[in-house]
């Protein structure tokens, strides 16, 4: 049992490195990112005035992020907080851009945290399988999908160079019907990855590496990225969410990795080797930056123009009209980035100011924390946190980053990721024996009576 003193050093810890975050990720962008990636709308305009401002609203946000690592939520929230909210602060600072916009999106994280323990939610009883049987159900499905990429030529796209994918997508994606363009993120995003951490935590190996090759094949049959860092993120997901702590390590975590990003990019601009870079693009301005920014964007036009209103979903089954020429991703591509071709998708805060504003913002924060509770309700009655943060944390990941919320539920699969938790939700904890080979009963099979020693005395 951890006492009040034990947990006041482990959130001022925490605390420290969010700060430490925050102040390497200031660094970075006003020395590097600004400077390498100025073409792509990462300017220098710093507000002096805002400096303070910013590093107090991140210290209060991670004052109120929970750290108790009995709960699959906390690694989400402080997922949001690190990946989100904090790069959403420098950019305040380092871009003078809307404080208005921090304060809606600071009290919509604020209202996540203040709904989770308010709702209650039950996972259904009738949906279960073992972790035997969806492992084989999505090995099954994994490599039919695959062999169906295959024998429709896809093996003409196949690629496994990272720096070539932009220019294969489109030939890949063309290549297969339109139907695979919902069944790639259920594959991709839920059914390996599920099955991945399923077989890790069975000690099932030689089928986890079947699964891991496989998630590699599928980046290179559709020159998609994703897949290629899926197996990476949900077994780091799974190790950290097995020890305490949990969001003491996602912090120093998110300090190294950053840290990194800040050698290698000094590495690219005073060593003439183009092996150094790629960190810092991928990790700096690809995880933190770039999601930030999109939300700043998606503000900045939506506030001067028409929300949606969900008139893009098939949940308003047409009632209301799209009041846009091409979707809104597409739309924020062309507005920004001088090209309709390109996808700019954003998370939670945008897409959920996207629809309707500020009220948006409240409402997605309302259904995260029902997903929230949800994922931790599941994980209590089934004594298997770690695999149950796990599975989820993809089309999580996505929905706080990337993706709007009704896209995340049924496009990327997250309806999916919650039945298969259901699916796994029994009286007997996950980890436990999947047989105990006893004798049989002899009240069960009374012709065996005889055969079964009997206990001395057993007849008096």
């Amino acid at each position: 049992m951890s006492t009040p003193a034990m947990r006041s050093g482990i959130r001022i810890a925490v605390l420290g490195l969010h700060l430490a975050a925050f102040l390497l990720l200031a660094r970075g962008y006003e020395d590097s990112v600004s400077v390498i990636y100025a073409s792509e709308g990462f300017y220098f305009m710093p507000n002096d005035d805002k400096w303070l401002l910013a590093l107090v609203t991140a210290a209060v946000l991670s004052i109120i992020t929970p750290i108790r690592s009995d709960r699959a939520s906390t690694l989400y929230y402080h997922l949001v907080l690190c990946l989100v909210l904090i790069p959403m602060l420098v950019l305040f600072h380092a871009e003078d851009l809307p404080g208005s916009y921090i304060a809606q999106v600071a009290a919509g994280y604020a209202l996540c945290i203040a709904m989770r323990p308010m709702l209650r939610f039950t996972p259904p009883r009738w949906l279960r399988m073992s972790p035997q049987g969806l492992r084989r159900t999505f090995l099954v499905m994994t490599l039919l999908y695959i062999a169906a990429i295959v024998l429709m030529g896809g093996v003409r796209y196949l690629n496994f160079d990272l720096s070539r994918v932009y220019d294969l997508r489109a030939d890949a994606a063309s290549n297969l019907p339109s139907v695979f363009d919902y069944v790639s993120p259920l594959i991709g995003k839920v059914v390996v990855p599920t099955a991945l951490v399923l077989s890790i935590m069975h000690r099932q190996y030689i089928t986890a590496i079947v699964f891991a090759c496989c998630s590699v094949l599928i980046f290179g049959l559709t020159a998609h990225k994703a897949p290629l860092f899926y197996p990476l993120l949900v077994l780091g997901v799974y190790a950290a969410s097995s020890r305490k702590q949990l969001a003491l390590l996602f912090g120093l975590g998110v300090v190294v990795a950053l840290a990194l990003s800040l050698a290698d990019f000094w590495l690219a601009r005073h060593v003439d080797d183009e092996a150094f870079g790629w960190t810092g693009k991928l990790v700096m301005r690809r995880v933190f930056f770039l999601p930030a920014q999109l939300n700043f964007m998606y503000y900045d036009f939506f506030s001067r123009n028409e929300w949606v209103w969900f008139s893009n979903s098939k949940l308003t089954l047409g009632l209301l009209d799209y009041p846009y020429d091409i979707s809104t991703t597409h739309l924020i591509g062309r507005e920004y980035f001088d090209s309709e071709s390109m996808g700019a998708n954003t998370g939670w805060f945008g897409s959920g100011y996207m629809q309707a504003g500020f009220a948006g913002v409240l409402l997605y924060a309302v259904v995260i924390a029902a997903v929230f509770r949800y994922v931790d309700e599941c994980a209590r009655q089934s004594g298997a946190q770690a695999m149950m943060t796990a599975a989820v944390v993809v089309p999580v990941f996505a929905l706080l980053t990337s993706s709007d919320l009704l896209t995340a539920f049924f496009t990327h699969g997250l309806y999916l990721n919650l039945l298969i938790l259901a699916c796994l939700v029994n009286k007997e904890p996950l980890h436990a024996c999947r047989t105990s080979h006893q004798r049989p009963s002899p009240l069960r099979y009374p012709r065996f009576r005889q055969a079964v020693p009997q206990p001395r005395g057993a007849g008096i």
